[in-house]
């Protein structure tokens, strides 16, 4: 029996590094080929940076969520991939090189599950399964400064334990509070028990070690109170009554519920949204304005009540009166899942079509720009493919995870994703005489610095782009400039709201940075 253990630990963490160096692949005539794993994917508007095989990340099954943390002390960066008895750490610093370098495992005593969700504030990753009696992990990920050499276990520094089963947690950086999401049974602690009928379970974790009960938020006008997922933001949109408040936008399975949150004993429920047709409402997420609610329903296309895969765009402007202003049907038949907004773009995981990312300049009018499809294979489960993504990477790379593929790294055409990590092995090589310093303000309305730094005389041409590369702009073109510091500007009055790229050349050398235009 140790012999077994002991086999499976080996199996799970691994006695080093294990690491996928791929080398990036343009998607061309709608097609490319995985280095690691040798599979081709339908793809469009699409490189491929890195892959993570699942049999490379402790022989991972049933990949479910995925998010991530930036370290700013060190520019470390890594994803966080859950899967049935874990959560696996991978690092993206280089996203051409990702390296599985921890293992976060359930908590003790628990069973497998389907279900696990991550989170990330303060440098502490909290986890959540629908396994009984797994409570929600607290991990430390300042643990991974500094480490080389066999691959580490992360354990919690707490459990929180007045829930049991939790199918989903959500985070407000800006306020410290937490929500557990769709939980029941007791207790692990035996404790006060709150599963709030499956609603928000809000927990102050303004110390993230010492996570504390705060209050129910259950609205009982949606279907049974119950939340399966929630967006919660401190208001700047234009309803103005609201402005500066705790909002939560949550997606209740029959409508989408917004409430007022800033008190978590006495919260006052406003708008309710509800559609014809509605079938499971899973997920929801706003424009970085605030105006809009883009929804995805999962049980719609299974349920064979829509033609293809639907998206729902909401406008919240008046938070007490929801309207739905438009129905976009993509291509494609594949259910719809997790779906985060980044700049003018929407990230949707949907399922066996892989990710799809949709142009929402116009929220009224969104259209599909780009997709990398996760699961070539032949379709066995309508389930399988992509769970969810994460496109919040500061290197711009886009984590995709996806069963039984494993964990991509993707960027949009036209993007430079490349982190800043050197290799060791690399460092005398590199160039380091320029420098493209980071834009400011950023984002911007409607003009923004461009900083830079040359190390000697030369000639330099910039240029912007936008997210489909096309050179929207040219700053400088083709001159010879001093060595030192210098800054142009650039402005978008004339240009929609979205993710641009800058471009500096100088000495036969690029350097990059996204900017974000925000009308």
């Amino acid at each position: 029996m140790r012999r077994l253990v002991l086999l499976l630990f080996v199996i799970l963490i691994g006695s080093s590094f294990t690491t996928a160096r791929a080398q990036a692949v343009n998607c061309v005539a709608g097609k490319l080929t995985a280095p690691a794993s040798g599979v081709e994917h339908a793809c469009n508007n699409v490189t491929l940076l890195g892959h993570m095989p699942a049999a490379d990340m402790g022989q991972a099954t049933r990949l479910n969520d995925i998010w991530g943390w930036s370290d700013t002390e060190t520019n470390l960066e890594v994803v966080l991939s859950g899967w049935a008895d874990g959560v696996s750490v991978i690092d993206v610093t280089d996203p051409t090189k990702p390296a599985y370098i921890a293992l976060i495992p359930k908590t003790a005593g628990t069973s497998a599950s389907t279900w696990r969700d991550i989170k990330v504030y303060k440098n502490h990753a909290y986890i959540v399964s629908e396994a009984p009696n797994h409570g929600v992990q607290v991990v430390d990920l300042t643990a991974l400064r500094g480490h080389s050499g066999p691959r580490q276990v992360l354990l919690p520094v707490t459990t929180y334990t007045e829930v049991s089963k939790v199918h989903n947690i959500v985070i407000n950086e800006e306020t410290g509070f937490a929500y557990a999401v769709g939980s029941n049974g007791p207790s692990v602690g035996g404790g006060v028990g709150q599963t709030c009928g499956g609603g928000l379970h809000s927990i102050n974790i303004s110390v993230p070690g010492a996570p504390v009960f705060a209050g129910c938020i259950t609205d009982l006008r949606s279907a049974r109170g119950y939340t399966h997922d929630s967006q919660c933001v401190i208001y700047r949109g234009p309803d103005t009554a609201h402005t500066g408040k705790e909002i939560c936008f949550s997606s209740n399975e029959n409508s989408i519920s917004i409430a007022d949150v800033s008190s978590k004993m006495s919260p006052v429920f406003l708008g309710l949204g509800k559609y014809a047709n509605a079938q499971y409402v899973h997920q929801a997420w706003l424009s970085e304005d605030q105006k809009y609610l883009f929804q995805n329903d999962e049980l719609d296309e299974n349920r064979l009540v829509v033609p293809t895969t639907r998206t729902l765009v909401w406008d919240v402007a008046d938070l007490d009166d929801p309207v739905l202003v438009k129905e976009y049907f993509s291509a494609v038949t594949s259910i719809d899942h997790n779906h985060y907004v980044k700049g003018n773009m929407l990230y949707q995981s949907n399922y066996i079509d892989g990710l799809r990312i949709l142009d929402i300049s116009d929220p009224k009018n969104p259209f599909e720009t780009a997709f990398f499809d996760t699961h070539p294979a032949t379709i066995t489960s309508v389930w399988d493919g992509t769970w969810s993504n994460y496109p919040y990477l500061s290197s711009g790379a886009v984590a995709v995870s996806s069963d039984p593929g494993g964990v991509y790294l993707v960027c949009l055409a036209g993007q430079s994703c490349i982190g800043q990590r050197v290799d060791k092995e690399d460092e005398d090589v590199l160039p380091t005489s320029i420098e493209l310093n980071p834009a400011y303000p950023n984002p911007f309305n409607p003009s923004t610095n461009i900083p830079f730094t040359l190390s000697e005389s030369t000639t330099v041409r910039v240029t912007v782009s936008d997210a489909l590369g096309r050179e929207v702009a040219v700053l400088i073109d083709t001159r010879m400039m001093s060595a030192g510091s210098h800054v142009t500007e650039f402005s978008g009055a004339n240009l929609p709201s979205g993710t641009y790229l800058v471009r500096l050349e100088a000495m036969g050398i690029v350097k990059t940075r996204q900017i974000v235009l925000l009308k």
